[in-house]
């Protein structure tokens, strides 16, 4: 399945810091639970392995069975994932991760904070999708300043953010 928009910018950073990244990998679900459990992204580096669920309509969801599912997919992924890839036994543990939209005016009984509280409450790391970007833009930057004219062989949504940033569609961030 090709990577959506999120999920694409989430494997660039990813990358840019240096991880190897696997991008939407399936698992079978034990027999009798039917269906499939996909990884959106599974990143590792030198000191830690990172599977990351990316979410672009988190900010309508977030009712009980859609946490129930994620914690699922977390378990089902994580049951498996030593067993297809053996190399990656030699971490501990995996972190969980999950990347999506914040809401402009979150309410304090929203879909936000329900996602906030159910993140703290299994230890999964909550990342708001706009602090990504502001991140991948600097980097992108720093790695391709204008002045060098060179865009670099950096692919899809990097490269467009590069694109992008020269040609001054995207404001310098405020210091």
């Amino acid at each position: 399945m090709a990577l959506n928009w999120l999920e694409e910018v989430v494997s660039q950073w990813y990358k840019l810091r240096g991880y190897i990244v696997i991008e939407n990998e399936d698992f079978p679900t034990p027999k009798g639970k039917g269906g499939r459990a996909e990884a959106d992204i599974i990143a590792f580096d030198k000191k830690e392995l990172v599977q990351v669920e990316c979410k672009t309509y988190w900010g309508t969801s977030s009712k009980e069975k859609e946490l129930q599912q994620l914690r699922q997919k977390f378990q089902l992924v994580q049951e498996q994932i030593f067993d297809r890839y053996k190399f990656l036994k030699q971490y501990k543990s995996i972190k969980k991760t999950v990347v999506t939209g914040r809401a402009d005016n979150p309410r304090p009984i929203g879909p936000w904070s329900r996602l906030q509280a159910f993140c703290k409450k299994e230890k999964i790391e909550l990342i708001e999708i706009n602090t990504i970007i502001e991140e991948l833009i600097r980097e992108l930057r720093h790695e391709y300043p204008k002045s060098k004219g060179i865009v670099g062989k950096k692919e899809g949504i990097a490269r467009f953010l590069i694109h992008l940033t020269h040609n001054h569609f995207l404001k310098r961030p405020q210091k």
